[in-house]
């Protein structure tokens, strides 16, 4: 895949996710939970090739989308891509986002503190 492919691919699933507690409807879900494992999928494909991951994050971090901007900013943290950018990111969302997003950041960046491990709970 070329970086654009990924990009377009990253956007395309990401905007199926439930972000919201609104979004936890049946139907949603199903989609929802297909979505992720394309995604899951196509990251874990990023974690194999670092320079692709480093230029295919450069631009999601620049994303709109405060959804795709905190998940690129997690995977940079936890590739070791991006540090200063998607710390202040993180930082960003954790004092001003929404509810899920403040949690979300400040979840990323417990787990990349260390004070936490990526399977306890928050």
């Amino acid at each position: 895949m070329t970086k654009e492919e990924y990009i377009e691919e990253i956007i395309h699933l990401s905007s199926q996710l439930c972000q919201k507690p609104d979004d936890y409807t049946k139907e949603k879900v199903k989609v929802h939970n297909k979505a992720a494992r394309k995604l899951t999928a196509l990251e874990n494909t990023l974690d194999n090739d670092l320079e692709m991951a480093g230029e295919v994050y450069a631009e999601l971090l620049d994303n709109e989308d405060t959804y795709i901007k905190q998940r690129s900013a997690a995977a940079c943290l936890h590739l070791n891509l991006h540090i200063k950018k998607s710390v202040k990111i993180l930082e960003y969302l954790r004092k001003h986002g929404e509810r899920w997003e403040t949690m979300g950041a400040e979840r990323q960046l417990k787990i990349w503190r260390g004070e936490i491990g990526p399977n306890d709970p928050g």
